[in-house]
């Protein structure tokens, strides 16, 4: 999958003008919501609080840097992004996401897969990170990653997921549902 696959060229800026070094700040959630293809039947329907801000590089290319409050952790990312003309964006995660003392990079995917002892894959996988997909409209940011699991064992540092329970693939998005909360010019 490429970054700015599905995004345009140019940004539309009747309504909506980006300029360079525009920082808007957000607030919402970051969703997690896991369920079985066959049945339907939800596994994680989880939202964390979370605020953000969209640093434009240029009128298209944005930083998107969040800050998600879960209980008993908080996890904060830079992602990279571009926005085309239709307000529609795309971003991924960094790529390692964190870097153990011994200089091994770990990406999302791996932490995804170690969490759940699942096989993960789908469109917006690639290059060990998460691809989102989304819309800002200058009020409303959105952006969805989606993807398949398949339950390859029991997993004895989280049961989340038991493969005698599952029934079939899962579907799995992670998600942010924000709005805007002032914004810098």
């Amino acid at each position: 999958m490429k970054l700015h696959e599905e995004v345009g060229a140019d940004l539309d800026t009747s309504g909506l003008v980006i300029n360079k070094r525009d920082v808007i700040h957000l607030s919402g959630k970051a969703t997690y919501r896991t369920w079985e293809i066959i049945s339907g039947k939800v596994w994680q329907d989880v939202s964390n609080p979370c605020v953000a801000q969209l640093e434009f590089l240029d009128s298209h290319n944005f930083n998107f840097t969040f800050t998600e409050s879960k209980p008993a952790s908080q996890l904060s990312l830079t992602c990279i992004g571009k926005m085309g003309s239709s307000r529609k964006l795309s971003f991924k995660y960094p790529v390692p996401v964190m870097t153990l003392p011994d200089g091994t990079g770990v990406n999302i995917t791996d932490i995804i897969r170690q969490h759940a002892c699942a096989t993960i894959c789908g469109p917006c996988i690639d290059e060990g990170t998460l691809y989102f997909k989304g819309k800002f409209d200058g009020k409303k940011f959105t952006a969805t990653a989606k993807f398949t699991a398949v339950v390859d064992s029991p997993c004895p540092s989280n049961d989340m997921f038991d493969p005698s329970l599952v029934r079939g693939n899962l579907h799995w998005t992670f998600g942010y549902d924000m709005v805007v909360v002032n914004a810098k010019p």
